[in-house]
């Protein structure tokens, strides 16, 4: 069965990033202590593209790869003269995720070439797989790096200097892993975009629905603030002299929850606002906090509600010097603007779902995808499978095998579809 070839590559491809290595099978083989953690530059990183490169090769595509580390898996059709179907994901992982978000869109682009190559299917365009590189952030701080680069969002030169956390760069590491190619791929080559992924929320399965349709990809903006006050005694500071970073930063956690939720109730939107990292230093329980370190997360299908967000809560922060004597930095790493989703792709795949007599619903995206840079270049589209309790980025996420085989046969039924 052409499903087990895709099982295969993803229970494969569940030990790379894992330690000490393991397979994951069923939902009873996961562990919410034992996740994948393979972000760019490392090992595990590098025998997951690897993996993908050997799938690739084995499938008849000739393989490239670009100067960020993208790869692409090309399949030649019949009319050079006409531009190329592009389908792909990343295959790098939040720290401690799951062993389908990316890593999916990636196997099912190789298994719908498969799939053409059983059917003897006579296809126009080349068919590319794509893996994009560093799509998560969580090696080098900055999340679609790749598909950033590729479709002119992000300079190169600058995405190969940035650093992660030991100091090494983006280049280095690339060059570490035999990832840092010389290909030179234009977008311009490209006519159709499309991607396979988790849905990552809960919408798909409270409706019983195998297969969503995505018509938008929310914007999503970060603000890292350090927040420095004074590191005191816990026993002898008097409440009034006290400049808590911690009791400061707090007024943001509030803020930014109370705001999203203010936002949604008026405007019914699909506003988040999240307060996801806090660094406490220096963290002890007898010691007034000295500084705080916060990452903030705000997003919005539509640009102007996130924008709003955003820039109530660089007031917020502002206002914290004034009333508790700290001194506060932000810093806007990132912001990608709201993507709608090409409206030809998006009917053509609910065509190629009807054609196959699947159930499809079409919805929006929460979460952030490479495609949604792609998506200002290229026509675009995105199909989605459920999420099992809405999981995701977290050792407990999960798709079922039929739901998959599913969006599979979606996938390819729209390529063989767009590739005439």
């Amino acid at each position: 069965m052409s499903l087990e070839r895709i099982k295969k590559d993803l229970v494969e491809s569940s030990k790379f990033g894992r330690d000490p290595p393991r397979k994951i099978e069923t939902y009873d083989d996961l562990d919410p202590e034992d996740g994948i953690t393979r972000p760019l530059g490392s090992e595990a990183n590098k025998k997951a593209r690897d993996y993908v490169v050997k799938q690739m090769k084995e499938a008849g595509m000739e393989v490239n790869i670009d100067k960020i580390g993208n790869i692409f898996g090309i399949k030649k059709g019949s009319d050079p003269t006409k531009k190329s179907v592009m389908v792909g994901s990343h295959i790098d992982s939040v720290v401690n995720g799951g062993i389908f978000d990316g890593a999916l869109g990636v196997m099912s682009g190789i298994e719908v070439v498969r799939r053409i190559n059983d059917d003897d299917f006579e296809h126009e365009r080349n068919i590319e797989v794509v893996v994009y590189t560093e799509e998560e952030g969580s090696g080098f701080n900055q999340s679609l790096l790749g598909s950033s680069v590729l479709a002119g969002e992000i300079d190169l030169e600058d995405a190969l200097r940035m650093k992660n956390e030991e100091g090494k760069t983006v280049e280095e590491a690339l060059k570490d892993n035999g990832y840092k190619g010389d290909y030179e791929k234009n977008l311009d080559d490209i006519e159709y975009a499309l991607e396979m992924h988790i849905e990552q929320g809960p919408v798909l399965l409270n409706k019983d629905i195998s297969v969503g349709i995505v018509e938008n990809i929310t914007g999503l903006g970060w603000i890292f603030a350090d927040i420095k006050g004074e590191e005191d005694h816990a026993g002898t500071t008097p409440m009034s002299m006290r400049k808590d970073a911690l009791v400061a930063a707090s007024d943001i956690v509030k803020f930014v929850n109370k705001r999203a939720n203010e936002i949604v109730e008026e405007r019914d939107s699909s506003t988040v606002g999240t307060v996801g990292k806090l660094t406490v230093r220096p963290n002890g329980t007898n010691i007034v906090p000295g500084k705080v370190e916060m990452g903030i997360d705000i997003r919005d299908v539509v640009k102007d509600n996130m924008d709003e967000l955003m820039d109530e809560t660089l007031s917020k922060l502002e206002e914290l010097e004034k009333k508790y004597g700290v001194e506060v930095e932000t810093e806007i790493p990132m912001t990608h603007e709201p993507s709608p989703l090409s409206e030809e792709v998006v009917n053509t795949i609910e065509k190629s779902a009807q054609e196959i007599k699947v159930e499809a619903l079409r919805m929006d995206s929460g979460a952030g995808h490479d495609s949604q840079n792609i998506a200002h270049k290229v026509k675009t589209g995105m199909i989605f499978v459920p999420s099992v309790d809405g999981i995701s980025h977290s050792p407990m996420e999960w798709t079922d095998w039929d739901d998959i085989e599913k969006g599979t046969k979606v996938l390819t039924q729209t390529v063989k579809n767009l590739s005439k």
